[in-house]
């Protein structure tokens, strides 16, 4: 299905969701919607995204995702790398 946006995440996320969800989770989107409300959607608590990446890009915390896109969330322990330092939330 076109719509069906999946969700990944890591580390300790990983750890959390895999109680709530089956991993990857998937969301069905029928428009862009921001990430925070995505967040919020699958009660992912925000503080503990450091870096959210959409389609395998590092994205800014008031980016849109569509549907169809790939988002992956890393929590803080994950280590960031120099190009990804200014999109850390």
């Amino acid at each position: 299905m076109k719509n069906l946006t999946r969700v990944y995440m890591f580390g300790s996320l990983q750890i959390w969701a895999r109680d709530l969800y089956d991993l990857p989770i998937q969301v069905d989107l029928k428009a862009a919607t921001p990430l925070a409300d995505v967040l919020r959607k699958l009660k992912i608590p925000a503080d503990r995204v450091q870096l959210a990446m959409v389609n395998n890009r590092a994205v800014p915390w008031d980016s849109d995702i569509y549907p169809g896109d790939r988002l992956s969330l890393f929590p803080e322990e994950y280590p960031v790398f120099a190009d990804w330092r200014d999109l850390r939330f």
